[in-house]
């Protein structure tokens, strides 16, 4: 015969997984509603980052700034009132389903046999490890996001942003002042060419 303890305790289990399987169909719903044309397989050839995968802390965080009108949207010019929708329930919901999902459902071809793309993934590899851009985006330090298997046009805008001070983070445009345009393009080349590393599938 179960203990009282022991009862509690499934009680309890029972009562967490009921909760998130609520906030994991709520924020489905809000997915489907208002992101899916900008952040899903239709938006792939749009400046706008894949989501699925990322990390919900960073989600929230960026959904709050977007509310407060400390970011801004430079892409779609429509975050900024989607997020003023928002509860912070919603936004909680919304951060946790996409941290859930596979990123590799979003279908990013990459053309790995291409001209040259061997040698600006190497050299991208080495710009980013002696940048030290790993201690922020590989280990989630100070709210940074993933961008390991990033679509590469999103890169793009985001890294001419920070280094014309367009967009505004911590040590970025600092770090970024003396990469040449090379060095963006090869960056870009190593972080989007690393699908690979996400188990993406044989036909990447």
């Amino acid at each position: 015969m179960r203990t009282l303890v022991e009862r509690l305790i499934l009680i309890l289990g029972c009562t967490v997984s009921f909760v998130a399987a609520a906030e994991g169909s709520r924020g489905a719903e809000l997915f489907e509603a208002q992101c899916i044309s900008c952040h899903g397989n239709a938006a792939v050839d749009l400046k706008t980052p894949v989501l699925f995968g990322q990390e919900p802390a960073y989600i929230a965080r960026s959904l709050e700034a977007f509310q407060l009108g400390g970011r801004i949207d430079q892409i779609m010019s429509s975050m900024n009132e989607i997020a003023s929708g928002l509860s912070n329930e919603d936004i909680s919901a919304l951060a946790q389903y996409l941290a859930s999902q596979d990123p590799c459902a979003i279908d990013l071809q990459i053309d790995y046999g291409r001209d040259g793309f061997q040698e600006e993934f190497a050299a991208g590899r080495d710009k980013y490890a002696q940048s030290n851009c790993g201690h922020c985006h590989d280990s989630f330090h100070h709210y940074a996001p993933r961008i390991v298997g990033q679509k590469a046009a999103y890169l793009e805008l985001a890294l001419s942003q920070f280094k014309s001070g367009v967009r505004v983070a911590p040590m970025m445009p600092q770090l970024l002042a003396s990469w040449t345009e090379q060095d963006f393009k090869n960056v870009v080349t190593y972080l989007s060419g690393m699908r690979l590393m996400r188990a993406c599938g044989d036909h990447y």
